[in-house]
């Protein structure tokens, strides 16, 4: 449903497109029963494609890509016309209050109504037009949601071969909860030596590890006693990341020099790896199925609506 609506989701990456790629024009291209798409909005969709696709290609290639991204899009927002067009005519209906609440969502990415007003303006799109693509995206999704999605049964047969066929994307690693305690080297990398040694004495003779950290790490979590959370493998640098997973639960690391510094490491707890059962993973599984059936009906049905609809392209 997500990728059906795209289009109508213009706050985000939409709005901060190139302006200086948008034409500001509202020629009509393509009439979809009785809602039209314009050339602003169809360039205005095809205006951060283009931000992307400029930085890789160049040339023939960046208009042969930029041709096959724009036929894209314009079939996507007939979609979009379509679904809404048939929202309409069976009168689904879209609250103020459903709207209001998008656009204060909106406010809030982009952190201050001003900002807000300001790409706004940047893109020639007005407030009413935000919430007239709000409006529709709401209706199109609800028509979606009883058209298809409500129609969408998941059998237990089909959770258990999702799930065997895609058991490894349920397996969850081991990870450690893990304290640092590290000192820079600085422009006295002898006394850097020397303090992170006692320190470890200091640990060994029982000093806890959080305080000390608290009085002398110059790393990350450091007011937090250390604190780095979980990390798995592959988080860390190999020189540390081989002698922190051979420890137990509870163990203190020696002193292991990186380009960073001097650190010391205690794990905390540790989490087993392990794969999740179904029915640990069953709203996993059920969602991923859920996609699947939904995305393979709405391609039937806006074929449907396709062949029954009126579309000009000029």
């Amino acid at each position: 449903m997500k990728k059906l609506l795209a289009a109508f989701i213009i706050a985000g990456g939409l709005l901060m497109a190139s302006h200086a790629y948008c034409e500001v024009t509202d020629k009509v291209e393509i009439i979809v029963n009785d809602e039209m798409i314009t050339r602003r909005e169809i360039d205005s969709s095809l205006a951060p494609v283009y931000d992307k696709y400029k930085t890789v290609y160049s040339g023939e290639e960046l208009i042969s890509k930029l041709v096959e991204a724009r036929q894209n899009i314009v079939s996507q927002l007939i979609d979009d016309r379509l679904v809404y067009s048939e929202a309409k005519r069976l009168n689904v209906q879209v609250s103020e209050e459903e709207v209001d609440e998008r656009m204060e969502q909106t406010y809030k990415n982009f952190g201050t109504k001003e900002e807000f007003k300001k790409v706004l303006s940047m893109q020639q799109i007005t407030e009413k037009e935000l919430r007239d693509r709000y409006r529709e995206q709401i209706a199109s999704r609800r028509l979606v949601d009883q058209k298809v999605g409500s129609k969408v049964v998941i059998t237990p047969s089909e959770a258990i071969e999702y799930y065997n066929k895609h058991v490894t994307e349920f397996s969850e690693p081991e990870e450690l909860n893990v304290l640092n305690i590290m000192i820079k080297p600085g422009e006295d990398p002898k006394r850097s030596a020397t303090l992170i040694q006692d320190i470890l004495k200091r640990l060994n003779e029982g000093c806890d590890f959080g305080g000390l950290a608290k009085i002398y790490s110059e790393g990350p979590g450091a007011e937090e006693g250390g604190s780095m959370g979980y990390v798995k493998r592959g988080d860390l640098m190999p020189q540390i990341e081989g002698p922190i997973f051979n420890l137990k639960d509870g163990e203190i690391s020696g002193v292991i020099q990186t380009s960073a510094g001097y650190h010391i490491f205690k794990v905390v707890d540790r989490k087993s790896a392990k794969t999740r059962t179904l029915n640990e993973a069953r709203d996993d599984v059920e969602g991923a199925i859920f996609r699947q059936k939904v995305n393979e009906k709405i391609k039937v049905w806006i074929a449907t609506l396709r062949k029954n609809a009126y579309i000009e392209i000029r």
